[in-house]
């Protein structure tokens, strides 16, 4: 294969990666995150699909990436909410716990909607 055949298929198999990382957000089904270990409850259910799909809430809404005061988050860029939110508050930066009930739990309570206690977004696994 000549090199620059090969380097259009290396080109687009990893143009298809990206891709699919970005669109693997309609797949999630809770809010796992490898910070929180020793958890009481388990993570928060999450129908990505639901919110972003059927709801038709802004992907501004919950993923944001800020510059000078203004949010400049868009699609291309993958975002892990603890890759800025850890586990204890970090000057203006809230806890990722905090930031995650502050924004879901907000937001069901001025749309009245959705679940707002613990066990209803942290259901305990049935034995």
């Amino acid at each position: 294969m000549k090199k620059s055949n090969a380097l259009i298929v290396i080109a687009g198999l990893i143009g298809l990666f990206v891709f699919g990382l970005a669109y693997a957000q309609d797949d999630i089904q809770s809010l796992e995150h490898d910070i929180f270990v020793n958890r009481e409850r388990p993570a928060a259910v999450f129908p990505h699909t639901l919110h972003a799909d059927d709801l038709e809430i802004d992907c501004l809404d919950c993923h944001h990436i800020y510059k000078d005061g203004e949010n400049v988050w868009d699609e291309s860029e993958l975002s892990d909410c603890t890759g800025c939110h850890s586990l204890e508050a970090d000057g203006k930066i809230m806890s990722a716990m905090k930031a995650f009930h502050a924004n879901c739990k907000g937001c069901h309570l001025e749309e009245n909607k959705g679940p707002v206690t613990c066990g209803e977004c942290h259901p305990k696994k049935k034995e």
